[in-house]
């Protein structure tokens, strides 16, 4: 009887054991990416006046269905994909205003640029800040990338003395997530650009007339 029964578990453990062994076997199919700075070119070259500049970048405001680790598309009709095995390796807002920070010190030529948060006594030595409010930050893979911010310029007292929007489109040639991306870089690097453009503009005729 009781060798009946011991083989009567041992056929019964025996699948549960092999469920578990092929659960384990199972590959985790998810991918994440990260925003990388791809600077445009600057259209004049930076002065003294504008290289000894200290930036701050941020807040960045998303949207809420953005607001997510999963990478977010949108087809022609404007129907939303939140992809389930495609995500950001960080979160959005931080992300953004990384590359936008990086882009800015190739563009403007200063070091001197700071990311929201600031730390410490940050704040006080700041000449510029410029905040962000992201509208759309997706594409359609193969398609195009779709940068739509609004954007303000605040001088070292904290006053608003610029506030512009930013539509950028950028051409996907690839298919998948990794032309997309690829995409959403080079629109960041337009939106620096008109940053620092306005910058560079504010920032000489300051120093022409002290």
């Amino acid at each position: 009887m009781i060798r009946r029964l011991a083989r009567c578990l041992a056929v019964v453990v025996f699948p549960a054991g092999a469920l578990a062994l092929a659960g384990c076997a199972v590959k985790d199919a998810t991918k994440f990416y990260v925003l990388s700075a791809t600077p445009a070119s600057p259209r004049t070259p930076a002065t003294s006046a504008v290289s000894n500049l200290a930036v701050g970048v941020g807040p960045v405001l998303l949207p809420g269905y953005l607001d997510r680790v999963q990478i977010v598309t949108r087809d022609s009709s404007d129907e939303i994909q939140i992809s389930v095995y495609h995500r950001w390796a960080e979160p959005l807002e931080n992300g953004i205003a990384q590359v936008v920070a990086d882009d800015l010190a190739a563009v403007v030529g200063s070091e001197r640029i700071a990311v929201y948060p600031w730390r410490g006594g940050v704040s006080r030595v700041l000449d510029y800040q410029v905040a962000i409010q992201v509208l759309r930050f997706e594409g359609a893979p193969g398609r195009q990338a779709t940068l739509d911010a609004r954007w303000r310029l605040l001088n070292r007292d904290g006053q608003e003395i610029v506030l512009k929007r930013s539509t950028i489109t950028e051409p996907i040639s690839g298919e998948g997530y990794q032309p997309l991306v690829l995409g959403l870089n080079r629109a960041l690097g337009t939106l620096a650009g008109e940053i620092a453009a306005e910058i560079q503009s504010r920032a000489n005729t300051r120093a022409a007339g002290s």
